[in-house]
């Protein structure tokens, strides 16, 4: 057995261990279906014809009339692809008349064979392939940019580098071949970008149907239409898989057939993907507006599934309930809550920097102020709208994006202000002047590890602290570095020494299965919150340590003074036995780091903070980039990672200890 069938039969036994007990015959069934269709049974390969009559959808994108924010970033980045190329994290692909090979993979060029998709174990690729390059490539964001200069300009060279690409891409995967027929969410959101292209270009009145040759890469395009819907229906993911990816493939296929509904069977299909996003709205978000799989990243990722199902559905005379509304608003006020008055966001849990898709030239920072922007453009509430001002943005309209025509009614029940406590969603925000240029920001994860049993997204963060001030980070999130290379590093950066909590006995809060597998749930309870003038109490705990042979349950409790400014951390343990323990506190790489009595000085920018440490039978010592193992890393950006100092303090502790951090802002 070669390493990486071992490798593979490991994680299976591993992830068999955490599906549910209904799971497994539906997972056998999808194994006897996917089998069948690889000898050509039940499969999509004859496209049926369309329905005589049947229109094509309503654009829920459009070039907006005269209030373009920055028509120069369109050009900017449409000319950036011409002539660079696209950048896939940490590699820059070459685009030319159109890529060379669409089942290669950008970073090594390795080739991916095009045999049978779903029969691609993409989690396992020998020669150091990462699949996320190659799918990130696929999903054809980059198409859009090219589409809004074409729509803005008229101009033919960005249809052409469309046409070409098309082209091509038609020819080197045809279905169900090869990796780009692999992963059923990537489908999903393939189609939301070709919606946005097709709108964008001209519907079916599109040059790039003009003539004999423009007919038959119509039918081409829609034939590959057709198959992507099927396979993403066939394929959904349910059960313990059922996190972004449902999400994903849901609004893929209900964009698609409110675009292309020439089917009757794929109107059907719209239906019941409309439905999964009803249900899943309120399964995956919590009430306050969190989405449950603890990754932020993966929060915005879900939200833009939901707004471009929700804007193709209003266009063609679909609406969603007010239900889902409501929990919509909730998610992008949480948003808005958990970005900094420079408008960053944290790096809490998973982050690929995936887009779902992204109108460039809107005017904004990031794509978390696009949704933010969208959700004060369309339902037109007050904290939103001043959210945004505070970021330097006057106005807020989403253009690209076809909203109703007036601002929605805003949902019963929304305060004026944006909310602090998401206690059900798992996340305390407190501090001082929150959202203003002053702010000194502090956020308290008393979640769970993640959502559906494997949190495959989620880090083993749990009572977790990150703390800013006017803007700029003191206490950070490392981030993600990478997925499926690099299998150290990458559980490192899910591992609970590279968050602000304490580490028991030199093992995370679960236990680790593999780079999208947790095999232990891990929970916590707020056993205390006050709030007055003077400042914030919290006590928590997490039960990750109660596997361990001598139970741990780790309490935590945070008193901040508004007044004095000063954070302080108590750390206590409750178990019957001395155990080890390893806080670590990581500090932005941006700010210096010195040794002083009882602790240490962090500064940044003229500003001055001191960590005062006190642990009895303790020492704290500085790390910086330790390899082996790793200690002291930050990713700010996929497949990019750096140095950071980090303040270790270590030592025993049993029943008796309090382990004693003060924070003061000194200058």
């Amino acid at each position: 057995m070669s390493l990486v069938s071992f490798k593979r039969m490991g994680w299976l036994a591993r992830r068999l261990s955490r599906m549910y007990p209904a799971e497994v015959p539906y997972r056998v069934a999808s194994v006897l279906r996917a089998t069948a269709q690889q000898h050509g049974f039940l499969d999509a390969s004859r496209v049926p014809e369309r329905e005589i009559g049947a229109r094509f959808g309503s654009p829920w994108v459009g070039t907006p009339d005269n209030n373009l924010a920055d028509p120069a970033a369109v050009f900017q980045v449409a000319h950036s692809l011409l002539d660079d190329g696209v950048q896939v994290f940490d590699v820059c692909v070459p685009i030319g008349s159109s890529i060379a090979d669409w089942n290669a993979d950008p970073k090594t060029g390795i080739s991916i064979p095009t045999t049978f998709g779903l029969g691609i174990d993409f989690r396992h690729i020998a020669n150091d392939v990462d699949i996320k390059h190659l799918w990130e490539l696929n999903r054809h964001t980059w198409w859009v940019p090219l589409a809004q200069a074409y729509a803005i300009s008229g101009d033919r060279v960005w249809l052409d580098a469309i046409e070409c690409s098309l082209d091509d891409w038609l020819m080197q995967c045809p279905y169900p071949l090869g990796a780009n027929w692999s992963s059923p969410v990537e489908h999903g959101i393939r189609l939301i970008n070709w919606s946005i292209v097709w709108h964008l270009t001209g519907g079916e009145n599109s040059p790039l149907f003009s003539g004999p040759t423009g007919h038959a890469r119509l039918e081409k395009w829609l034939a590959s239409i057709y198959q992507h819907i099927r396979f993403a229906r066939d394929n959904y993911s349910f059960y313990s898989s059922s996190d972004n990816h449902l999400i994903g493939e849901a609004a893929g296929i209900y964009v698609a057939a409110n675009t292309w509904g020439v089917w009757p069977e794929v109107r059907k299909m719209g239906q019941r993907a409309k439905a999964l996003l009803e249900r899943e709205m309120m399964r995956q978000f919590s009430s306050d507006g969190v989405n449950l799989e603890q990754a932020f990243c993966y929060h915005k990722f879900s939200l833009e599934f939901m707004v471009a199902a929700l804007l193709s559905g209003e266009a063609n005379g679909e609406l969603f309930s007010e239900s889902f509304h409501q929990r919509l608003l909730a998610s992008i006020r949480f948003m808005a809550a958990m970005t900094d008055c420079e408008g960053r966001t944290p790096a809490i849990g998973d982050s690929d920097d995936g887009l779902v898709f992204r109108l460039v030239g809107d005017g904004t920072s990031s794509a978390y102020v696009a949704m933010q922007m969208f959700g004060a453009s369309y339902y037109g509430v007050a904290d939103l709208q001043d959210k945004l001002q505070k970021l330097g943005h006057a106005r807020a309209d989403a253009i690209w994006l076809k909203l109703p025509s007036g601002k929605r009614s805003v949902v019963p029940g929304t305060s004026s202000q944006l909310p602090e406590r998401f206690v059900e969603g798992g996340y305390l925000l407190f501090g001082r002047d929150l959202h203003d240029s002053n702010e000194l920001r502090i956020v308290m994860d008393v979640g769970s590890l993640g959502y559906n049993r494997i949190s495959g997204h989620g880090h083993a963060d749990a009572l977790a602290l990150l703390l800013s001030y006017q803007g700029k980070d003191f206490l950070i999130d490392p981030g993600t570095y990478c997925y499926n290379a690099a299998p150290e590093l990458r559980h490192y950066f899910r591992g609970t020494s590279a968050h602000n909590t304490a580490v028991v006995d030199e093992v995370d809060q679960s236990v680790y299965g593999g780079s999208f597998l947790w095999l232990r749930d891990v929970h916590c309870r707020i056993h205390r919150l006050d709030e007055n003038s003077d400042g914030v109490l919290v006590e928590a705990s997490h039960d990750g340590y109660m596997r361990l042979h001598d139970p741990v349950t780790h309490i935590r409790t945070v008193r901040f003074n508004r007044h004095q400014l000063t954070l302080d951390i108590e750390d206590r343990f409750d178990c019957k036995e001395s155990h080890s323990c390893s806080l670590h506190w990581h500090i932005a790489a941006e700010c210096t780091v010195d040794s002083i009595e009882n602790g240490w000085s962090v500064s940044r920018d003229g500003i001055e903070m001191q960590f005062q440490i006190e642990f009895e039978r303790g020492r704290s010592e500085l790390v910086s980039g330790r390899v082996a193992p790793p200690l002291g890393w930050v990713s700010r950006r996929f497949y990019e990672k750096q140095p950071n100092p980090v303040i270790c303090v270590q030592g025993n502790f049993d029943s008796t200890t309090v382990v004693k951090t003060r924070i003061t802002l000194v200058s």
